[in-house]
């Protein structure tokens, strides 16, 4: 996504990362880099909290992180 002319591909607030990928593919790969990254300094992503937020172009899809399915948000406030 870009704004303001630059490429976005993450946002960050506090505890909580929004990775942003043009499809699954990238977000599987995405999401495995930072978990790996996560886990080289000590750190584990809390599979029950993890979600994916897809537009109109995206066919249904669902993708596994470590054997566990990341569930569908369809909403978001």
């Amino acid at each position: 996504m870009r704004v303001d002319g630059r490429l976005l591909h993450h946002l960050r607030f506090a505890d909580d990362i929004v990775l942003i990928t043009p499809n699954i593919s990238q977000a599987e790969r995405m999401l495995a880099d930072f978990d790996d990254a996560c886990g080289k300094i000590g750190l584990q992503l809390n599979l029950t909290k993890k979600m994916f937020m897809r537009n109109e172009w995206v066919l249904d899809a669902s993708f596994p992180l470590s054997g566990t399915t990341i569930s569908e948000c369809f909403s978001y406030i």
